[in-house]
């Protein structure tokens, strides 16, 4: 059981180790990631968590290589919803476990018309809705096992993280 346990660790650090490597053979040209929260009346995710945006960003540039002068493609992110069981009121905690939005791929090299401000836009190349949820398990660990119940900022992180995994590896090639 010992090495086992051995095992999985060093097979975890391999791999830790591999991800940011293969992820950095990935470019874009930018990354832009809003919040357009509108569809609700009521919402109060900013309120607890006003770096939203800035946090999938920087998940996002973490994975791959952002060159602002590469003619690579370039995405936009809008999160649409965020919530916690469906409810977009999340409680005094700020807790939130499903995080909904829309990727937007556009083609790099600034290939699209000039906008009516004289702006190069981007041309879009695809686009797809992205929704995902955390889920706590109710597991009962081993007898030799501690286990630590996640906080709000570990499902905070992990949908932030998981999110932007999620956008980098469906990045075309």
């Amino acid at each position: 059981m010992k090495l086992f346990k051995i095992t999985a660790l060093c097979s975890a650090f391999a791999l830790a180790a591999a991800s940011p490597l293969a992820a950095l053979e990935k470019t874009l040209s930018g990354v832009e990631v809003t919040s357009d929260l509108s569809s609700y009346e009521e919402n109060n995710v900013l309120k607890f968590w006003p770096t939203l945006e800035e946090d999938i960003a920087t998940a996002i540039a973490s994975k791959l290589n952002i060159d602002d002068k590469a003619d690579a493609p370039r995405i936009s992110v809008e999160i649409n919803k965020v919530a916690i069981d469906g409810d977009t009121v999340l409680p005094d905690s700020g807790e939130f476990n499903q995080l909904e939005g829309t990727v937007t791929t556009h083609q790099g090299g600034n290939a699209g018309a000039a906008s009516s401000e004289g702006e190069a836009q981007d041309a879009q190349s695809g686009s797809y809705a992205l929704r995902m949820t955390a889920i706590s398990g109710e597991q009962k660990a081993p007898d030799d096992w501690i286990t630590v119940a996640p906080s709000q900022d570990d499902f905070y992180n992990a949908l932030v993280d998981a999110y932007a995994t999620t956008i980098v590896e469906r990045i075309e090639e």
